[in-house]
């Protein structure tokens, strides 16, 4: 009979939570395209046999990691600059999957155990550098809906929101994975894109922002759009994300090459 009743009462809670948990799993779905390609991009540096454990990993402690954000997301956006320094550090992190797909493929297929041990854990750090960097506006859409829960069950809830979504993130970095093997030159775009969300970081930012207002009003007569210029800064950072890799690869050719 108490079981009988437990049962109920832990029916009746996932039915009372249930919108709020689709919520949180919604919200990581829509806002995690973008660390599904990620993943997939810095995994595709790895031994094929590492590939799997790289993306369950980095999926892994991305969600623990966003977990965590949800309750200092407050802290962290406090901070001046902090959407300016997340995306000066996406910028770096998608020159560093570039400069990975270069050089890394033979080194990686030289090296021993120890070495691909140490390659996997470079690359879940890379992941979780690009989760940190990109789970800004997620972390802070999660806690709003964490806020209208009640505090006793806040926890639970998120967590089962964040770990409900975690597959589909990684069989989304698995299948973008197997377009990256199969047309490397994806790889370049997906670099582009994560160019593109470090502009947009830079112009959350409310310093920089004004500070792109201010420019365009000094130009006066309405010489370029506001709009416009925001659409140049992210092509302006894409293209510096691709161009910085693709010189550095010249170089290293014309060094092998001698």
């Amino acid at each position: 009979m108490e079981f009988l009743t437990l049962s109920q009462l832990l029916t009746a809670d996932f039915v009372h939570y249930a919108p709020a948990v689709l919520q949180i799993v919604v919200i990581n779905l829509l806002l995690g395209g973008d660390n599904a390609i990620a993943i997939a991009m810095a995994c595709r540096s790895l031994p094929p046999q590492q590939r799997s454990a790289g993306v369950w990993i980095g999926t892994g402690l991305g969600i623990v990691l966003r977990f965590a954000m949800v309750y200092v997301i407050g802290f962290l956006l406090a901070i001046p600059y902090m959407h300016v320094a997340a995306g000066l550090l996406l910028a770096w992190i998608g020159m560093q999957l570039l400069r990975d797909d270069g050089a890394g493929g033979e080194a990686h297929a030289a090296a021993d155990e120890a070495a691909g041990a140490e390659a996997l854990w470079r690359t879940v750090a890379l992941i979780l550098f690009a989760d940190f960097a990109m789970s800004l506006d997620n972390g802070l859409a999660t806690a709003a809906v964490a806020e209208t829960l009640p505090a006793a069950s806040r926890t639970a809830i998120v967590l089962a929101g964040l770990a409900v979504g975690a597959p589909a993130i990684a069989l989304g970095s698995a299948v973008m994975l197997r377009v990256l093997e199969r047309f490397p030159l994806v790889t370049w775009f997906g670099a582009g894109l994560l160019g593109c969300i470090a502009a947009q970081m830079l112009l959350d930012d409310p310093h920089v922002a004004q500070l792109l207002r201010q420019s365009v009003d000094a130009l006066g007569d309405n010489a370029i759009d506001v709009r416009f210029a925001r659409l140049l800064l992210s092509f302006v950072v894409a293209a510096l994300v691709l161009f910085v890799p693709f010189v550095q690869r010249l170089r290293w050719r014309r060094w092998r090459t001698g």
